[in-house]
């Protein structure tokens, strides 16, 4: 019993002594603080000071009561801890300002303002500027696909005839053939008085006269010109020649024309006396006389001389200035040189 008293005793005595020890070394602190404040605010202003009459310590008169005594209640009630010896009204001041804060922020609302320019600064710039563009879509776009126009130049048919020229006598007979179809033909003549023509293509001179020849395969066609002669016509081409009707040689022209050069085949024509206009055929003019006559042609679509020769003069013979005499039955050629280019005509001499 005596050690339990005397072990009770030792132990309150111990917590006395923590209690006066910490007692102790809380009024230093005090103290000591308090000492330093009242240094610094004696520089500052004149403050007067007062002695609590509790506790003995010396408080600012700016103080209702005296904040030792009243951190001693609170901290032996419980309601606030003890912090190292401060008062509490040094313990509520505010902490400096951070910068952090105000720098999150910035970024935060560059990182916006760049997201909102990447998404819609089209249009920001147009609603800047006032203006704005069209749609693409009503933006008319080139086609590629050919534009068709039309075309002034006569299409090339596929068929073609084997006589584009022919020159009969009254009573002649000639016939007329299709070449590239196997097709019905239907043929028709201008004039069939001057010259007739069967569905089987045979033309019969009546009259003396011209009249075209027209061969007919679905929308394409060609076409023989027709010249019928008399007898009195054929039998005075085998006397002294004479003027022709078209015969534009002049007394005293001397006009030379060039001798040199080249030309077009295709812008060329023959014109016979007879008033027959002749046009190439890939570059080839066709030809076709009776025997025993004589024709003249001129060269039309160049201002060039003319120079005629004839492959065979026992089917046809030809003068310098492009009289044509047919002497007998067959087949020529015919080279009309113009220049550097010599134009070439198959001429078919017939009964």
């Amino acid at each position: 019993m005596l050690r339990r008293k005397a072990r009770g005793g030792a132990v309150c005595c111990k917590k006395r002594m923590n209690f006066l020890e910490m007692q102790l070394t809380r009024r230093v602190e005090m103290s000591m603080m308090y000492y330093v404040n009242l240094r610094s605010t004696t520089e500052v202003s004149d403050m007067s000071l007062i002695k609590c009459p509790k506790c003995g310590e010396m408080f600012s008169d700016s103080y209702k009561t005296c904040p030792f005594c009243e951190e001693d209640e609170a901290y032996y009630s419980g309601k606030a801890r003890k912090g190292r010896g401060r008062r509490t009204a040094e313990s509520s001041r505010r902490r400096a300002p951070s910068i952090l804060g105000p720098v999150a922020v910035v970024v935060l609302i560059l990182l916006v303002v760049l997201v909102v320019w990447l998404i819609f600064g089209d249009r920001i710039k147009e609603a800047i500027d006032g203006s704005e563009n069209p749609p693409i879509t009503n933006v008319d776009t080139p086609d590629d696909s050919p534009v068709t126009t039309p075309d002034d130049t006569a299409v090339t048919p596929t068929i073609s005839l084997n006589r584009t020229v022919l020159v009969l006598s009254i009573g002649d007979k000639e016939s007329l053939k299709v070449n590239g179809t196997e097709e019905t033909v239907a043929w028709s003549s201008s004039d069939p008085t001057v010259a007739s023509v069967t569905s089987s293509g045979d033309v019969t001179a009546l009259t003396k006269g011209n009249a075209v020849i027209t061969a007919a395969v679905g929308e394409e066609s060609v076409s023989c010109t027709v010249t019928v002669k008399s007898e009195d016509d054929t039998s005075g081409d085998n006397s002294t020649t004479t003027t022709k009707p078209n015969d534009t040689t002049k007394p005293g022209d001397t006009t030379t024309k060039p001798s040199t050069g080249s030309v077009d085949v295709s812008k060329l024509t023959l014109e016979s006396e007879y008033g027959t206009t002749i046009k190439p055929n890939d570059g080839t003019f066709d030809i076709s006389l009776p025997a025993g006559l004589s024709c003249s042609f001129t060269v039309k679509g160049t201002d060039m001389t003319a120079a005629w020769s004839s492959a065979d003069s026992s089917i046809a013979t030809v003068s310098s200035d492009g009289t044509v005499k047919t002497v007998s039955r067959g087949e020529t050629t015919l080279t009309i040189k113009l220049g550097s280019t010599e134009v070439k005509c198959l001429l078919r001499v017939t009964k």
